[in-house]
């Protein structure tokens, strides 16, 4: 098995690597009398999580920090996932956790403040300490239900009571506040900032050779070059060491440029949230040095901190280069592509024809505009032959302004128009008008899952669920043609009067099994869909099947329960490494009837790796139906 393959939080300490000198400091803090708080602050994905978890193990902590033999009671939260708590919810979380690795404390059940003020009190009386870990502790500080109070009542636990703090976030917490009244709180004066900063060479040669050497395939050897290739980022460094595995497991030997192709594939969306995220200063100095130029000498603090980040090395004669040249050809191809965009954008764009309401196209009379989306314009319109409602979709001429992409379009929706189920919305004609493709297709009297809930909010576990299977119906149909939809999302999933679901759009639907004499027009590599329903394969731009649209239904069960998205982030790569990394939220959090139930089906569905989600659409159905039949509400869906 490929020991490279985590790519969230590490959770076993044989697969945790490094960070001794780091965790020697904040055991030291731990264990002063009294014990002391400490902000850990790093980059996203160099290890902050993995490094805050490693920390609740008990032979770490036995190992340098209590000789009395008397450990800390050490209580873990992801602060991502409590957007919408209240702070009385965040410290009876915080209670319940306690009190799980102690069941002796806090008999007596105090509210919010109150309660974790006793707690804290009998641990004192106990002669223990608590340790309260708080992961990405900046959405806390930026999340305006956490107010002043909250801040004062933290640093006054921590000056009368054994308890310190120990957070993580990307920058100095400061930074993160949503207003200055509390980036102006003492409570930031009593920590202490850990930098978190790129493994050492010794550390990135002992995760090459370790999982390697335990799984009988070792990578030593190659150290190198694979150093040369990562630099000395954890992920990275996983990433290489994972392509390289994989060679070794499918020929024997290293195929150099299939390692290189697999790594820059996963390490591109990393490479390009950086670059959105570094800021304008960092990008001019990495801009010339992608010229071929150095940064100007007033510029060389900003090569500095990115030299401390991990992306520019310094060479002897005091010159800066990019960390890895496949950072460095990445970052060459983006420019070029921004180049090409802004002058696309100054030319004048071909747009479809706006049609008004009487206009006649072919045998159909245009009633009014219905929408616009990515690929094109839809109308209503009155077939007068057959005397009924239908929807006109006029493709965006640009979408299609190559052969091979007109081409795969038109194998696409033939593909779509084949399917007849009444959980798909119908495909009645293909035809083109003016250059511009045109579909016919069934007009339905009724709004977007995506306009439900922006109208009236999250929508009830039970009707949602009943519209889930719905769709898990008209998806079983198309995946057993061998279709898969690719753009699931909630403004393609319709709820009609009768307030049943219809999927429509398959405009980026692909035959998974074409017939001999038909080609393959999907580009290997296009990032097609919607990004924040995206599934992570299709995000890496691999190949997908039907579990794909099964991920992508997770996303919108979970916004149609919760009114949210579980990875929209501020940024596209921010997002796609939500998707690729992040757990979605729990969905108690968002206080959703049978959460817990519920829960453990949506957690399947949105697994990062496709064998460890649901194998079928149907299989999906049989899970959510028993959801409804232990509740006895399934007769409405027969």
């Amino acid at each position: 098995m490929n020991p490279y393959l985590n790519r969230a939080m590490i959770r076993q300490s044989e697969d945790f690597f490094g960070r001794k000198a780091e965790i020697s400091r904040i055991l030291s803090r731990l264990g002063a009398d009294p014990p002391q708080s400490v902000s850990v602050v790093g980059e996203r994905r160099i290890g902050k999580s993995s490094l805050l978890f490693h920390l609740t193990d008990s032979k770490v902590l036995a190992e340098s920090l209590s000789p009395s033999g008397i450990l800390p009671i050490v209580v873990f939260l992801d602060c991502q996932q409590l957007q919408g708590v209240s702070v009385d919810e965040f410290f009876q979380l915080v209670v319940r956790r306690i009190q799980r690795s102690h069941p002796r404390l806090g008999r007596e059940e105090g509210e919010s403040y109150a309660g974790f003020r006793d707690l804290l009190e009998e641990i004192s009386e106990s002669g223990l300490r608590l340790a309260l870990l708080l992961d990405e502790f900046d959405a806390v500080t930026s999340n305006p239900t956490f107010g002043p109070d909250f801040y004062a009542f933290l640093r006054s636990m921590a000056n009368n009571y054994p308890v310190a703090y120990v957070t993580t976030s990307k920058t100095e917490l400061q930074r993160l506040c949503f207003s200055e009244e509390i980036s102006d709180s003492p409570f930031f004066n009593i920590f202490s900032n850990l930098y978190l900063r790129p493994f050492r060479t010794s550390e990135a040669q002992e995760l090459i050779e370790r999982p390697s050497r335990r799984q009988g395939r070792p990578l030593r050897e190659h150290g190198q070059r694979i150093i040369g290739m990562a630099g000395l980022f954890p992920l990275y460094l996983q990433i290489a060491c994972s392509a390289c595995w994989e060679s070794l497991a499918e020929d024997q030997h290293l195929d150099w440029p299939q390692v290189e192709m697999r790594f820059l594939e996963e390490a591109a969306p990393h490479f390009d949230y950086f670059w959105e995220q570094c800021g304008e200063d960092a990008q001019r100095v990495l801009a010339a040095l992608l010229q071929g130029r150095q940064p100007q000498p007033e510029d060389r603090y900003l090569c500095q901190g990115l030299q401390r980040q991990g992306y520019l090395l310094a060479d002897d004669d005091a010159s800066y280069r990019l960390f890895s040249p496949f950072f460095e050809a990445h970052l060459k191809q983006k420019a070029s592509s921004a180049t090409r965009e802004t002058r696309r954008k100054q030319e004048p764009h071909q747009q479809t024809t706006l049609l008004r309401p009487g206009s006649r196209v072919n045998q159909y009379r245009i009633l009014s505009k219905a929408g616009e989306g990515g690929m094109g314009v839809i109308y209503c319109a009155e077939d007068s032959a057959l005397d009924r409602r239908v929807a006109l979709k006029f493709i965006l001429p640009q979408a299609n302004s190559q052969e091979s992409s007109r081409r795969r379009f038109l194998q696409e929706a033939r593909a779509a128009a084949a399917l007849s189920h009444p959980r798909i919305t119908s495909v009645y004609e293909l035809f083109e008008y003016e250059d511009q493709i045109v579909l016919v297709m069934e007009w339905i009297e009724g709004r977007s899952l995506k306009e439900w809930v922006k109208e009236q909010g999250p929508v009830d576990w039970k009707r949602m669920t009943g519209w889930m299977i719905e769709v898990c119906e008209g998806l079983e149909e198309a995946h057993a043609r061998g279709i898969v939809h690719r753009d699931i999302k909630s403004s393609n999933i319709m709820i009609g009067q009768e307030e049943r679901a219809k999927i429509t759009d398959f405009g980026l639907a692909k035959h998974r099994r074409p017939s001999a004499d038909s080609t393959d027009l999907t580009q290997q590599g296009a990032l097609l869909g919607t990004i924040d329903y995206i599934s992570p394969e299709q995000a890496h731009g691999d190949e997908v099947d039907g579990r794909s649209d099964l991920f992508s239904l997770g996303v919108v069960y979970f916004e149609g329960l919760t009114g949210c998205l579980p990875f929209h982030r501020r940024s596209p790569g921010a997002t796609l490494r939500a998707i690729f990394e992040e757990a979605p939220p729990y969905l108690g959090l968002y206080q959703v009837a049978q959460a817990e139930r519920i829960d453990r089906v949506l957690r399947r569905m949105l697994e990062k790796e496709p064998e460890r989600r649901y194998p079928s659409a149907a299989e999906v159905k049989k899970d959510l139906r028993k959801l409804l039949r232990k509740r006895g509400i399934l007769d409405w869906l027969s």
